[in-house]
């Protein structure tokens, strides 16, 4: 597929042909292409950069890397995926890692889980309880309105306000949690959304804090990364050669981040893509800057190219997968 990478992909190209509109960050070019894959297969996004599809009527599955087309068979599940869910990596596919990949559900609390170079795929379900300041018992999913990222081999997820919830592959899989030093957030309480990202091997959580109740404004945007050995989350003013990529989908019921290098890219270091999933069809990208502490909105869909009848899905970012 024609870059350069990353790309955000939007269904707004003409409905007879099913094209996707494609938008470079880099160089800020706006192109509409058919995306065989795209067209023909369900697809999720993941943060290492493979998106994983899904052939709705035979259930054949693959991971497909957009930068060159290659392809990782995988195993059929016995069923259709989820209505909702959202797919995550636990490794970067190689010959040398053992990566399992997650379709996690985001109505029920159940993930499936398969092994590149597995035979199948496995269900689990799972319970993960919080307590309400009046000791009620609450359910929570892992995936829905939560940041989740892979590290190491593990997947973290925002279990509550002061904890993280861990999953682990090896020898089976288990779902854990410990307690960490939480970030203060204003005492007002804006309206805020999470996002977990991994990057060059260190977990970071982005706060998108907005103005207010004003899902259209952001106020600000602070950058935490984790020391395990407190644990404990650590402002930070830099990211270093790299840029997040955050967004998903509509109204933040499935937050998504993801890390690439800047200046293998040609873009900016030290700064956030930020594509405004919570306003619902507003799909503005804000790029901040943290050196410079500069915020710039773009608008790369605002030409809908004559599509009265709304995209199937929100935009998705397609990523390169770095080394």
């Amino acid at each position: 597929m024609e870059g350069p990478f990353p790309l955000l992909v939007h269904d707004l190209g003409n409905r007879t042909d099913d094209c996707q509109t494609r938008f470079s960050i880099s160089n800020q070019a706006v192109s509409t292409a058919a995306i065989h894959e795209l067209k023909d297969y369900r697809c999720f996004e993941s943060p290492q950069g493979w998106v994983l599809a899904l052939e709705p009527a035979s259930l054949h599955t693959f991971l497909w890397r957009p930068q060159d087309g290659q392809r990782i068979s995988l195993p059929s599940p016995k069923q259709e995926f989820p209505r909702r869910c959202k797919c995550l990596l636990s490794d970067k596919p190689s010959s040398t890692s053992s990566c399992t990949v997650l379709v996690l559900d985001l109505d029920q609390p159940n993930l499936l889980v398969c092994r590149i170079g597995g035979s199948q795929w496995d269900s689990y379900n799972y319970e993960l309880t919080m307590f309400l300041a009046d000791d009620k018992p609450r359910e929570i999913h892992m995936a829905k309105l939560k940041g989740i990222a892979a590290v190491g081999g593990k997947v973290y997820y925002t279990f509550t306000g002061h904890a993280l919830g861990v999953v682990e592959f090896s020898p089976e899989l288990s779902l854990t949690e410990f307690e960490v030093h939480m970030v203060e957030l204003p005492d007002t309480m804006p309206f805020t959304s999470t996002y977990l990202v991994e990057s060059c091997g260190d977990l970071f959580m982005v706060v998108v804090v907005f103005l207010g109740h004003n899902v259209h404004k952001i106020d600000k945007v602070d950058v935490y990364k984790m020391d395990f050995s407190r644990p404990e989350w650590c402002k930070v003013d830099r990211i270093g050669d790299r840029v997040f990529l955050l967004g998903g989908d509509s109204i933040g019921a499935s937050n998504f981040g993801a890390s690439c290098s800047a200046s293998e890219h040609g873009l900016s270091s030290n700064c956030i893509y930020f594509l405004n999933n919570i306003a619902a069809e507003e799909n503005y990208l804000h790029i901040f800057n943290l050196e410079k502490g500069t915020e710039e909105v773009q608008r790369p869909f605002r030409h809908k190219n004559g599509c009265l009848l709304p995209p199937p899905r929100p935009p998705m970012w397609l990523l390169p997968t770095d080394d």
